[in-house]
C-alpha cells in the first residue's frame, strides 16, 4: 500500500467516524453528532466519504480532491450556519426577555451551547483527503541517471 493509497483510507475512515462524534452540546439536550438521524448536512459528508473510500480503492486520487474539498466546504457551511442561528437566537432572546427576571437564566443556557471535539476529527479526516490527492505517487519519483565511468 503507498502513501497516497494508506492516507486516503486514513482520511475516508477518519470522515466517516468523525460524522458521528459529537460536534456541539446543547443544554437539556446533550451532545449532537453531524450525522443527526439522517437529517443533517453530516449525510452528504458521509456519502462524500463512503466515496472517497471507493475512489482510493480504485486508486482514482485526483477525485479525492473533489471529495476532501466538497466536505470541508460543507463543515464550513455548517459552521456559518451555526454561528448565524446563535447569534440570531441571542439577539432575539435579549429583546424577547428584557425585563424578565429570568433572563439570566436563558443567558446561562445560551451560552452553556458549546462545539465539541468532532469537528476537528471531521477535519482531519478532510485534510486527509487533500493531502492524499496531492502528493505525488511513487512511481512518480525520478530516476537517476546511471553514471559511465
Amino acid at each position: 500500500m503507498n502513501k497516497k493509497q494508506l492516507l486516503g483510507l486514513i482520511g475516508s475512515l477518519v470522515l466517516i467516524i468523525g460524522v458521528f462524534t459529537p460536534i456541539v452540546s446543547l443544554p437539556f439536550v446533550g451532545s449532537m453528532n453531524y450525522f443527526n438521524n439522517g437529517n443533517g448536512d453530516g449525510t452528504i459528508v458521509l456519502i462524500l466519504a463512503i466515496a472517497s473510500l471507493v475512489v482510493v480503492f480504485l486508486k482514482k486520487y485526483k477525485f479525492l480532491w473533489i471529495t476532501g474539498l466538497a466536505s470541508l466546504g460543507m463543515m464550513l457551511f455548517t459552521f456559518i450556519n451555526f454561528q448565524g442561528k446563535m447569534a440570531s437566537v441571542k439577539s432575539e432572546m435579549q429583546s424577547g426577555l428584557e425585563g424578565n427576571p429570568f433572563a439570566g437564566l436563558g443567558e446561562l443556557a445560551l451560552q452553556s451551547v458549546q462545539l465539541q471535539w468532532g469537528w476537528i476529527i471531521l477535519v482531519i479526516g478532510a485534510v486527509l483527503l487533500i493531502v492524499s490527492a496531492a502528493i505525488k505517487e511513487d512511481t512518480e519519483k525520478q530516476e537517476t541517471p546511471a553514471l559511465q565511468g
